[in-house]
């Protein structure tokens, strides 16, 4: 009976070790490539990863905090871009669009802050589900200004689409998704 006990928790042991050794490994161009392989531009989600200088030196963690400071930032960015946008348009029917994609980014603006504390509580299921929220708000943002012809809004509003999908990737290998 000892003895059982005793492997098992040896067996345990092992387990935690083991998956706690995968996840402090440094992300190598190989996993990066793999992380991005799926994204709708891998090549956009490759240069915005390595565009952080830390990234060399992170695991999947670090890897995630990177991905989610970069959507942080792309998102805080349109969202300021979107308020001019609103008050400074005639058209009505245009002014609701903007003002509905506004809406959307400050629902995004929460769902990266909620993403931060489940990246700090090692929750990176939620940081999973914040980014396909923020995905989610890009997409119907995208759907009420696609009606007009030329947005400046359109190109950055995909941007940011980009950004949340790269953190989506990122947190869900970290994740185990």
């Amino acid at each position: 009976m000892a003895a059982s006990l005793l492997l098992s928790l040896i067996v345990a042991i092992l387990l935690v070790c083991s998956t706690n050794a995968r996840l402090s490994m440094k992300v190598t161009e190989d996993v990066l490539k793999e992380i991005c392989s799926p994204h709708q531009d891998p090549p956009f989600c490759l240069q915005a990863l390595k565009s952080d200088p830390r990234t060399p030196f992170v695991d999947l963690v670090g890897l995630t905090n990177i991905s989610i400071h970069l959507a942080d930032v792309a998102i805080n960015t349109t969202l300021a871009m979107i308020g001019p946008l609103v008050n400074e348009t005639a058209d009505p029917k245009l002014k609701m669009q903007y003002d509905l994609c506004y809406q959307l980014y400050e629902s995004n603006v929460g769902e990266i802050e909620l993403a931060k504390y489940g990246w700090k509580a090692g929750d990176y299921e939620k940081v999973v589900t914040m980014a396909d929220g923020c995905l989610t708000d890009c997409g119907d943002c995208r759907d009420a200004i696609s009606i007009t012809a030329s947005s400046p809004l359109s190109q950055k509003n995909k941007e940011v689409f980009h950004y949340c999908e790269t953190m989506l990737l990122v947190s869900a290998r970290l994740s185990g998704d």
